[in-house]
């Protein structure tokens, strides 16, 4: 493992925003509203069988997305492509010669297999890594040692290799906090992002305000976000997202531990 950390920020005042869609359409409204990548999603590999019981999505996107949306969009386009195994190496070279300027990649296992990932990307795109299995997080320490410039912990994933009952089990019992702890001055993301009044069984905002207390660097707007947004202005929501988020940030810390304690009498209550 001989990439060495260079990839330190100190700009987490800015929150990352990531949105799986391979409408162009809704791109090109996502990149003038300051949304700051668009996901297009290669990963189907043991997706189906490991979230069968839960309510998940899988995408079934394509190479042809991505050049798609390379042609009307300039933000940068990240592609998520499948779990490292022998066809990675064609799969980084396919997103890359689409478009991709990330490459993101799930169900690491070990740090060996993040080092391998970086080595095939090469610094040719930038690299997004989803924390989401439990013996990743138990090597967490490791990643520090790493050149990749995101991470991001997928509690849908880490929930199921961990046994939990629900992702909100993960920010209860600090196995969340753990890992910003770990990967300190790394930009690392949790979450997902919704309207500023929506949110459920948290409301967005309590959780927002938690995002905020961990330093995190970047989130993926739900799924549900298309459809919550239906009817109403999306320059006008995202600006409230955005004000929100530096709000949370200019919070003094007593704001910042009574805000904790009411999130987590939240999660206690679901």
């Amino acid at each position: 493992m001989n990439h060495i950390m260079s990839h330190y920020t100190t700009d987490i005042d800015h929150l990352r925003l990531f949105l799986f869609t391979t409408d162009a359409l809704l791109a090109k409204q996502a990149e003038q509203v300051g949304i700051d990548s668009i996901i297009v999603d290669w990963e189907r590999i043991g997706k189906r069988e490991r979230q069968i019981s839960y309510s998940t999505q899988i995408n079934a996107d394509t190479p042809e997305d991505v050049v798609a949306l390379a042609e009307v969009i300039s933000i940068p386009i990240t592609v998520r492509i499948n779990p490292l195994d022998n066809n990675t190496s064609d799969e980084i070279e396919t997103a890359l010669d689409s478009g991709a300027k990330i490459i993101m990649l799930p169900m690491a296992k070990v740090p060996s297999e993040v080092d391998k990932f970086i080595s095939l990307v090469n610094g040719r795109a930038k690299t997004l890594v989803q924390i989401e299995t439990h013996t990743l997080v138990e090597h967490c320490h490791e990643l520090r040692d790493l050149g990749w410039d995101y991470s991001y912990i997928g509690l849908n994933d880490l929930m199921i290799s961990r046994q939990k009952n629900s992702i909100w089990d993960l920010l209860a019992d600090g196995t969340v906090e753990q890992i910003f702890q770990i990967l300190n001055n790394r930009i690392v993301g949790f979450g997902g992002v919704t309207r500023i009044s929506g949110g459920n069984p948290i409301p967005f905002l309590e959780l927002l305000h938690e995002m905020a207390r961990l330093n995190c660097g970047l989130s993926v707007l739900r799924r549900t976000f298309k459809n919550e947004m239906s009817g109403r202005n999306l320059q006008a929501e995202m600006q409230a997202i955005r004000a929100a988020w530096v709000a949370a940030r200019l919070r003094s810390r007593e704001a910042v531990l009574a805000d904790q304690l009411t999130f987590l009498k939240r999660l206690g209550a679901n």
